[in-house]
């Protein structure tokens, strides 16, 4: 992954590349710096669960996690204050061993939280029409587009409201 985050009148861009690449026939591919490329499938609601994620994360304050399919296995990534930890489970009806559990390591990426949001909202607000068809919704496009232009508004204002305590002049999170 080449890119890397940096300031750009005062907000968080990626240099090259995205986080979560356009829809394609029901898949998108993920990637933070530091981690590898996950190909995630239509069968989670990639744009408006991870909305709900993130806006609560940055409402809250409180780290969040994000899931995908990658079928077989399933996808997640830990969204922290400082840090994420992308991890792969098996995707099976029962618990994990105790050998399987112990060799398990996630990648981590020094990606904050408030970087984390500010990709996701940048990436989905590029090709919005692409993804509130990402998973079918009983609701019409008309009213999807609704629904997810407005997660993406509720998202920019709390990123616009969170830069300062993520900033070096920022302060703790208790």
């Amino acid at each position: 992954y080449p890119g890397k985050a940096y300031f750009k009148t005062n907000k968080y861009h990626l240099e090259e590349d995205v986080m979560l690449s356009a829809p394609i026939h029901g898949w998108t591919d993920f990637q933070l710096p530091g981690t590898s490329k996950y190909s995630l499938s239509y069968l989670r609601d990639v744009p408006f669960e991870w909305l709900d994620q993130a806006i609560h994360g940055l409402e809250s304050l409180y780290p969040f996690t994000v899931e995908g399919f990658l079928e077989p296995d399933r996808f997640l990534c830990t969204v922290s204050y400082w840090n994420c930890y992308v991890l792969v489970e098996d995707d099976e009806r029962a618990p994990m061993s105790e050998q399987r559990i112990a060799a398990m390591r996630p990648e981590v990426s020094h990606t904050n939280m408030l970087e984390f949001c500010q990709y996701l909202f940048e990436d989905i607000s590029v090709c919005k029409r692409k993804w509130f068809r990402f998973c079918s919704h009983s609701a019409t496009n008309r009213e999807m587009l609704v629904l997810l232009n407005r997660r993406l508004n509720k998202l920019k204002n709390l990123i616009d409201k969170r830069e300062e305590a993520f900033s070096d002049e920022g302060g703790c999170f208790f």
